[in-house]
């Protein structure tokens, strides 16, 4: 079941939706919220189950908030918020994470890579360099971004960024996950049904303290054992039924 906190009359958007997956993420979601908002852009946070203010910070700082009671995991909190896009009948979904990775100001790019290829999958590519990025996830993200590519069978740089711009076509896909991997799960969904692929350069905020919800071994072995099951996944006409998770709650 679902939770709806608030929700405002927002058919029919004129402009992309941005969704911010959010667990425990009080002391940041308030300012990517109001960062956001800043720009004219609508703002849905899924709050996954947090322990914390994460759901009252959304709220005060400008967002609709959408509430798991308990926590589900990444992907279904995605997977709420496509749900949600679609019946506002907003033509894209731009998901950005809560812990201020994710810096406001690439929205202008973004966006315009949006508007010239509107029906395409729009990544933000993340540099590399080690001075940047920290050794794990520099290691972690090559390796996936490699294996991906390979099964997808289209270059990705970026495999793991939660940056992206998503056209309302992948929001029906037949999702299975409901984790870190439901991201993977979108990737090689989109290659399968031949959603243009567009890449763009983005900054990334590394924070101190920063923990990440991404477990190692467990989350790494679901992403290993989607991509290898990913060749026997069929397209059929009409894509898609509604994803799995959240929908029937809205």
């Amino acid at each position: 079941m679902l939770e709806l906190l608030e929700m405002s009359d927002v058919s029919r958007l004129e402009s992309p939706l941005v969704l911010v997956p959010a667990y425990n993420a009080g002391p940041t979601v308030g300012e990517v919220v109001a960062q956001v908002r800043a720009l004219g852009l609508p703002v849905v946070v899924v709050d996954d189950g947090s322990s914390d203010d994460t759901s009252e910070r959304a709220a005060e700082a400008g967002a609709i908030v959408l509430r798991h009671p308990q926590n589900l995991g990444k992907g279904a909190a995605i997977q709420t918020g496509f749900a949600y896009a679609k019946r506002c009948g907003t033509s894209a979904l731009i998901t950005m994470d809560a812990d201020g990775q994710h810096a406001a100001a690439e929205l202008a790019n973004m966006l315009e890579a949006h508007r010239q290829h509107p029906d395409s999958l729009i990544i933000g590519v993340r540099s590399f360099d080690p001075q940047v990025m920290p050794r794990r996830s520099r290691i972690g993200n090559r390796i996936s971004t490699y294996w991906i590519s390979l099964f997808a069978k289209r270059l990705h740089h970026d495999t793991q960024s939660g940056f992206r711009i998503y056209p309302r076509r992948l929001f029906s896909l037949p999702l299975k996950t409901r984790r870190f991997d439901t991201e993977t799960e979108v990737l090689l969904w989109a290659a399968k049904l031949e959603v243009p692929l567009v890449e763009v350069p983005i900054a990334t905020i590394y924070h101190g303290g920063h923990r990440s919800h991404f477990r190692n071994w467990e989350d790494t072995l679901r992403v290993i054992r989607l991509v290898l099951s990913s060749p026997l996944w069929r397209v059929v006409p009409e894509a898609g039924e509604m994803p799995h998770g959240m929908t029937e709650a809205l």
